[in-house]
């Protein structure tokens, strides 16, 4: 059994796989304690594979490394499937890699742009070679309405997405659209940037927002919706071999 436990910047998530099979998901802490004791008990061994963009709970670790057979934290100085070509791969975030990770296994020998839309949105690119080779970063949708909200006297703070082609009529809608439109616009010009380049590309989209917006781009993008937590797992059963 693998276990893989992510602490996001807003969430904390686990997945459990019976090697590349996912068998559950849900959100930590905890929610992973019955099914990894019931494993113990009967003898199973279980990876732990920590990874985190955000900080981890005191205790967490602790924890994590006294029920597990193998403990590893996942960080991009460890081996990986993909090889790095990244100027800082100290403080590139390890769920963008495993998005790829999990994208290149997909769709092998394939160049692809992996779309993250989560608390940031990451535009991430791979080579058909099998190299991560870098991306951008952009605030995610609920990032976009705080600092509207934030740094303006009078805007409220809301939740959720436009109709992406509408114009407000009123203050919640103007933000709504405003925000939806440029999200949607910002993904569709690294989309077409991607393809210009590499026609037979692949545009994968994944992340919290993911379906939303998938139900808004109307073409062109996969939705993969556990593709990085599927990558994270491709990282541990490669490193149970190669380290």
């Amino acid at each position: 059994m693998n276990l893989i436990v992510d602490i996001g910047n807003t969430r904390a998530k686990y997945a459990i796989f019976d090697g590349d099979n996912l068998v559950e998901r849900g959100e930590t802490p905890g929610g992973w304690h019955d099914r990894v004791t019931d494993a113990l008990s009967r003898g199973e061994e279980v990876d732990v594979l920590l990874a985190s963009t955000g900080e981890v709970p005191a205790g967490t670790r602790e924890h994590l490394q006294q029920v597990a057979t193998s403990f590893r934290e996942a960080t991009t100085a460890r081996p990986l499937p993909l090889r790095l070509d990244y100027e800082t791969p100290a403080t590139l975030g390890i769920d963008r890699v495993a998005a790829c990770v999990a994208g290149a296994a997909l769709y092998p020998a394939r160049d692809l742009l992996v779309v993250d839309a989560g608390t940031a949105i990451t535009f991430n690119h791979a080579s058909a070679t099998g190299v991560f080779l870098g991306g951008n970063i952009s605030p995610g949708i609920q990032a976009r309405y705080r600092a509207l909200h934030h740094f303006t006297a009078r805007l409220p703070l809301l939740h959720g997405l436009g109709r992406g082609d509408a114009i407000g009529k009123n203050t919640g809608d103007a933000i709504r659209e405003g925000v939806t439109r440029g999200v949607l616009a910002e993904i569709r010009d690294h989309a077409a940037a991607f393809l210009r380049d590499h026609p037979r590309g692949v545009l994968l989209l994944t992340g919290g927002d993911g379906p939303a917006l998938n139900n808004l781009l109307h073409a062109g993008f996969l939705l993969e919706r556990d593709l990085v937590m599927t990558g994270l797992n491709n990282i541990l059963e490669y490193q149970k071999t190669n380290t």
